[in-house]
This record gives C-alpha cells, sequence and structure tokens, in this order.
C-alpha cells in the first residue's frame, strides 16, 4: 500500500484513528494511575508520620479522618465549587447526559480529593478516583483534538479502562469494566481503542510502580466442587451486603439534607464518625488491603470477621454517604473477601471439611464486586486475573451471578454509581434506549433569544406571552435583576385568571418552578440530560445557565427541539454506518 492511499485509509477509518488515541490516552492515564499511588502513600506517611494507620494512637486514629474530611470538605466548597461531584458515578453522568465532556479541574480536584481522603484514612478505594481521572484525560485528548460526542465516549472508555487496569494491574478486566459499566455495550470499534489504552496504561504502571501496583493474592487450589453450594450463601451474603451499603449511604445523605450541616463541613464530620470506628478497629482505614491479605491466609476467628465486616460496612457506608470522594471498588472487594473467609468459617464450625479459607475470601471478592458495582462479568474477569488460577473460574461464576442477580431482582438494588446518581434526582434517560446514546450538547439546540417576565407582570405582558407560548414553552421570571423561576402555559393560564392588584399587576410568584428547586443545566451539558430534567420537573422547556456564573441564564431548550436534534444525529449516524457498511 502506498502513502498517499494509506493517509486515505486513515482519513476515512475512526477505528485506527481511535486505536492510535488509546495509546496516547493508555501513557496518560498510566501515567496518572502512579502519580496518584505515589500521593496517597506519601500522604499516609505524612499524616501518620510514618507508623501507619493501625500505628497511631486512638485519639489520632479518630482525628485524622475528621481533619481529612475538612480539608477535603472546604476544597469542594471554596476551591472547587463547581468540580466537587467526582468519582465513577460522574463519569457515568457526563457519558450519558453531558457529551463526554470532562474537564481538567474536574480530574485535578478528584486527585486532590482522593488523596486526602484515603491518605487521612476514610474507608474508600483508589480505583474510583483513578477511573475518573483516566476518563478525563480520553475525553479532554479527544475534546482537544476535535473528536465528534459519539466518539468521544470512546475515549472515555479507553481513558476508564487504562486507569482501572493500572491500578490493579488487571487489564482484561479493566476492558470488560470499561465496555459493562461505561458504555454498556460491545462493538469492535468500542473494543479496539480500549483494549490499547488498557495494555498501555497497565505497562506504563508496571514501569512507574513495579510489583507493588498488585493486590497480592496468593494461588489457591480451587476447592472441590461438593462445595459449590457454599459459593452460592457467598453470593448471597455479598448481596445482602451490598443491598445494606446502599441503604446506609442513603440514609445519611437524607439525613444531611435535614440536618441543618455546612456542606463543607460533612466529609469532617463522617471523618469523625469513621474515627470511632478506626479507635476500635483500626483495619477499616484507608484500603485495606493490607488486612485483606490476612484475610487470605485464614488468620481471623468467626467473631473477628464479623466485626471487621460490620466495621468495614458502617466506614465506608459514611464516608461515601457524606462526600469523602474516594471510591468503591476497594471497600467491595474487602467486604466481599470477608463474606467469603466467614462462610468458610462457618461451615468449619458444622464441621465441614471446607478446605483454606483463603480461596473462599477470593471468591467473596469477585461476589462483593458484583453486588456492589452492579458488574458481574467485570468481577469474574478481575478475580481470574488477579489469581490466574483457572479451577477458580467455576466458583466464581457461581458466586458473582448469585450476588448481582439477587441484588437486582431480589433486593432491587442498583449498583453504587447509579444510585448516587439516583440520589442526586438523575434517573435513566427518558429518550428510548437507542436515544441513550444521543451525543447532542445543550449549546446546539438552546434558544439564545427569548422572552423574561417580571415576577410582578400587567395583563398586557401576560397576554403578550399567552400568545407567544406556542413557541417559547417557559418563560424566566425575574425580580430586581434575579431569577426567581419559571412559569410554564399552565402557569400563565393561571396567572390570567388571578385579579390585578391596585396596581393593575398580577404576582406570579404562585405559579412559579422556583428556581431555588431547579438543577442546574449547562451549555456543555448533553441533550438527553435537558431532557431528564425536564421530565423530573413536568416542564416542557428549561433554563441553561452560564458556567462563570449559574445564578446567570444564557438559554432555554425546549423538549421538542431536543427529541429533533437527537433522532437527526440518530438518522445521520445510521446513515453513515450504511454508507461505511456498503464501502466495506
Amino acid at each position: 500500500m502506498d502513502l498517499a492511499r494509506l493517509l486515505r485509509t486513515w482519513t476515512r477509518h475512526w477505528s485506527l484513528r481511535l486505536m492510535a488515541l488509546g495509546v496516547v490516552v493508555g501513557v496518560l492515564a498510566g501515567l496518572v494511575v502512579v502519580l496518584f499511588r505515589i500521593a496517597i502513600g506519601e500522604a499516609a506517611e505524612l499524616f501518620t508520620l510514618g507508623a501507619g494507620f493501625a500505628g497511631l494512637p486512638a485519639w489520632g486514629r479518630l482525628l485524622l479522618p475528621a481533619a481529612g474530611g475538612l480539608a477535603v470538605g472546604l476544597l469542594a466548597a471554596y476551591a472547587f465549587p463547581r468540580h466537587a461531584d467526582v468519582g465513577v458515578s460522574r463519569v457515568l453522568e457526563r457519558v450519558a447526559y453531558g457529551a463526554s465532556h470532562l474537564g481538567a479541574k474536574s480530574a485535578f480536584a478528584q486527585f486532590l480529593f482522593g488523596t486526602l481522603a484515603i491518605g487521612s484514612g476514610h474507608s474508600v478505594g483508589r480505583e474510583g478516583p483513578s477511573i475518573h481521572m483516566g476518563a478525563a484525560i480520553g475525553s479532554l485528548v479527544g475534546q482537544r483534538l476535535g473528536v465528534p460526542p459519539e466518539h468521544l465516549r470512546i475515549l472515555v472508555a479507553a481513558g476508564a479502562a487504562g486507569a482501572f487496569s493500572g491500578a490493579l494491574n488487571i487489564p482484561l478486566a479493566g476492558v470488560v469494566f470499561a465496555l459493562e459499566v461505561i458504555l454498556g455495550e460491545y462493538t469492535l470499534v468500542l473494543f479496539a481503542p480500549v483494549v490499547v489504552s488498557a495494555v498501555i496504561a497497565t505497562v506504563v504502571a508496571q514501569i512507574g510502580i513495579g510489583p507493588g501496583v498488585l493486590l497480592d493474592v496468593p494461588e489457591y487450589p480451587a476447592h472441590s466442587l461438593w462445595f459449590l453450594p457454599l459459593d452460592w450463601f457467598i453470593g448471597l451474603g455479598a448481596a445482602l451486603v451490598s443491598f445494606a451499603l446502599l441503604r446506609g449511604v442513603e440514609g445519611i445523605y437524607h439525613l444531611s439534607q435535614r440536618v441543618p450541616v455546612p456542606t463543607w463541613a460533612l466529609p469532617g464530620i463522617g471523618g469523625l464518625l469513621v474515627g470511632m470506628i478506626a479507635v476500635e478497629v483500626p483495619a477499616v482505614m484507608g484500603v485495606s488491603y493490607g488486612t485483606m491479605e490476612r484475610v487470605f491466609a485464614g488468620v481471623f476467628p468467626l467473631a473477628t470477621l464479623a466485626i471487621l465486616l460490620l466495621a468495614k460496612l458502617a466506614a465506608t457506608a459514611v464516608s461515601i454517604g457524606a462526600q469523602a470522594r474516594g471510591g468503591a471498588i476497594g471497600p467491595s472487594l474487602f467486604m466481599g473477601a470477608l463474606v467469603g473467609a466467614l462462610v468458610a468459617e462457618g461451615g468449619r464450625l458444622l464441621g465441614l471439611p471446607v478446605g483454606g479459607t483463603g480461596i473462599y475470601a477470593i471468591i467473596g471478592m469477585a461476589a462483593g464486586m458484583a453486588a456492589i458495582l452492579n458488574a458481574p462479568f467485570s468481577a469474574i474477569i478481575a478475580v481470574f486475573e488477579l489469581v490466574r488460577h483457572p479451577g477458580i473460574i467455576l466458583p466464581v461464576m457461581l458466586a458473582t451471578v448469585t450476588a448481582a442477580v439477587t441484588s437486582r431482582d431480589w433486593f432491587k438494588a442498583q449498583s453504587i454509581f447509579a444510585w448516587t446518581l439516583h440520589l442526586r434526582e438523575l434517573s435513566e434517560p427518558t429518550l428510548p434506549e437507542a436515544g441513550q446514546k444521543c451525543t447532542v450538547p445543550v449549546n446546539e439546540v438552546m434558544q439564545s433569544d427569548y422572552r423574561n417576565l417580571p415576577l410582578r407582570v400587567d395583563a398586557g405582558e401576560l397576554r403578550a406571552a399567552q400568545s407567544d407560548s406556542g413557541i417559547q414553552v417557559v418563560f424566566p421570571v425575574y425580580e430586581e435583576g434575579r431569577f426567581r423561576g419559571l412559569v410554564d402555559l399552565g402557569g400563565l393560564l393561571q396567572a390570567g385568571l388571578a385579579y390585578p392588584d391596585e396596581e393593575g399587576r398580577i404576582d406570579l410568584g404562585p405559579y412559579l418552578h422556583s428556581a431555588e428547586d431547579l438543577r442546574y443545566l449547562y451549555p456543555g451539558d448533553g441533550a438527553v440530560k435537558a431532557m431528564d430534567l425536564m421530565a423530573s420537573y413536568g416542564l416542557e422547556g428549561f433554563p441553561v445557565r452560564s458556567p462563570r456564573d449559574p445564578e446567570v441564564l444564557i438559554g432555554l431548550v425546549n423538549r421538542t427541539e431536543v427529541v429533533r436534534a437527537c433522532l437527526e444525529q440518530m438518522r445521520r449516524r445510521d446513515d453513515g454506518s450504511h454508507a461505511h457498511g456498503a464501502e466495506g
């Protein structure tokens, strides 16, 4: 093939370009994983003066998570107020609703939050923050190079896969996680750049840190298949733990909404609660991987395992619910391992020849990850890569499927990521399934020329707005230059039936959707998020805020234009795929 033809092929086939960009994203994601791991280690060394969490005096274990949480809260409130939402749930939100746009400030904020939270002993993991930062790298690379939105999400997944792979040295599991959790689908054009990024990031992490990247999982021969019923119990236990974690996070979230506590203080209060647990059970602090290796060795009796599980569950629920801004993957592995060890010790107490505890703990790791993340395939692959023993596959498959199905169908539980979005009132997109792939940004469909109304409107202006309601479906209402809310056609009609005051004006206040209750929609958000917000509030339109000042409106979107733009994008995508197939 000559050079000219090679260049023509390059410019026509996005799969080739995305593979090349996957190399770039993988290198950068691997470097971030290395830096993050080093930063956490240095922070923990500094905060504990080299003694480690277990070596701290009781008052140190009590106060260190509180201090770290307070630092996270203050940074989130004052240094990064628009970038305080971080983690895997943030990545999912931006892929589903935000045209896959993730920014550098958000990634930097996640780096600082994660370093402080984990380094100060909050019960969170480093994998979730790594995934956010990797995904942001993929998004930034794509944005800088003008990658279209439908391909930008692939680079986001590639960055997430690279970061997850590098964090635990499990490249195949990183690929599966990106396809199963981040994108929710599989095609060759998705698979290739994600694989490339995962491989490159893992190599970079191994060069940067070496074998220390690994979670040290010992090799065990698989137990007898006669004990597969015990694996079923492990799956049930993992599902129960997942349910308890989600309900705990929900309870803490709702409590924080009812109690008059400033948002900047919430992580500090959560840290104090974690410290109270850590005074008696130091193993709950941080990622707990060192303790997990002792669980594999079978050194803990049944009662100690139960105490560890309850303490870790409570500390993790508090850390996540109080917005310490760390990850849930590490705790899911640890709590799953404890469930598996508990089942083994329980069987031994009943006189069953269960063999070593470690194999059950490894199976429990997979079940815990499957239940809490609602990602059974990722969990199976992750544990297989960690153990590298084919005999583990059958019991792991049974336990993970049991955990995932029980969690989803019996307890009606979502993944921790989806649950976090649910608590923030971001449900599944309201467009049909194909519409979830709509990547049109709000700034392409918003209306910049629109009519505002004063809070106290005269009859003539009200009638003019009513006549415009066929074109403009909602009207922003202002008082003394301050946005007070929206009034829709129903509100206009009700206001038209009201009696004017002495000055001939009608107060629109009773008919408003209050500005304080409306979530923020920015021009860089995705059209699907706009659809979801309109559905949530029962509106046909929604205001678009200025990224620099959320109190300033810069446009309106309406449902009809959003649906039209999404359908047009999908039509063009289908036409392009048919044309590509014809060329092939």
